[in-house]
């Protein structure tokens, strides 16, 4: 057993340097560790955290292109053949309305006349007229004329001769035409069956107009009224005296 006063110094020798470590407190133990802890924290998240990133903005959405507008269709050609009779129409309507403006007219009579060789060919009865554009007597009867045209017409050809075409000179010869107006009476063989001359009575020209589409004899086989000479009158306009196969003037 060592001895007492070796024990000591053994003693002495160890509690020397032990006395010289620092103790520490609990809470200042806690502080370092809570400090530890709080790196070691900061340290892990700067290893593992993942860097912030900044997402590409879509671009946006184009805009949808604009359509081109079509083109309007062409017209059919059915289109334009009803496109062309309606203006065909139109037109016809506007000379009828000229023509027929302000009631009956010896040019309104004129445009209504069957020609003479349709007339003597179709075999209908005929009435034909010689007259003059200055005939005073002529225009007169034009309302009468009209009237009775209108009622018979589709039994009775209507024909009319101006005296001033020369291309009538055989035809005033042939029927003796003196004086103007003046109405032969054809029946539907070809015969003149009466003639009438001057202004007439309404009663005279359609009696005569009615027998012929009745085939009936002719209540007024002659007739003869005031009329117009075949020169014209001092002053009067005479019309050209020239043969013209389709001009009924």
């Amino acid at each position: 057993m060592a001895p007492a006063s070796l024990l000591l110094q053994r003693s002495a020798h160890v509690n020397g340097p032990l006395s010289r470590i620092p103790t520490r407190s609990p809470a200042t133990l806690r502080s370092q560790n809570f400090r530890s802890l709080r790196l070691a924290q900061s340290s892990n998240s700067s290893t593992t955290s993942t860097p912030n990133t900044v997402e590409p903005v879509s671009p946006a959405a184009p805009a949808p292109a604009t359509q081109p507008a079509q083109p309007a269709a062409a017209p059919s050609a059915s289109g334009n053949g009803i496109a062309a009779a309606a203006a065909l129409a139109a037109v016809a309507a506007f000379a009828a309305g000229r023509i027929f403006s302000g009631g009956p007219s010896m040019a309104m009579l004129e445009q209504l006349a069957v020609p003479l060789d349709v007339a003597l060919s179709n075999g209908k009865p005929t009435v034909i007229e010689f007259y003059a554009s200055w005939c005073e007597v002529c225009r007169e009867l034009v309302p009468d004329e009209y009237e009775v045209e209108q009622r018979f017409k589709k039994d009775v050809n209507f024909v009319m001769l101006n005296v001033e075409n020369t291309k009538w000179a055989p035809e005033v010869a042939e029927y003796g035409v003196g004086g103007i107006p003046h109405f032969v009476f054809i029946d539907a063989a070809g015969t003149p069956q009466a003639a009438a001359v001057g202004r007439l009575p309404r009663q005279v020209l359609e009696g005569n107009v009615a027998a012929l589409a009745e085939g009936r004899q002719l209540p007024f086989a002659r007739v003869r009224g005031e009329t117009s000479s075949l020169s014209p009158p001092q002053g009067a306009m005479a019309g050209p005296r020239q043969a013209n196969p389709r001009d009924h003037a």
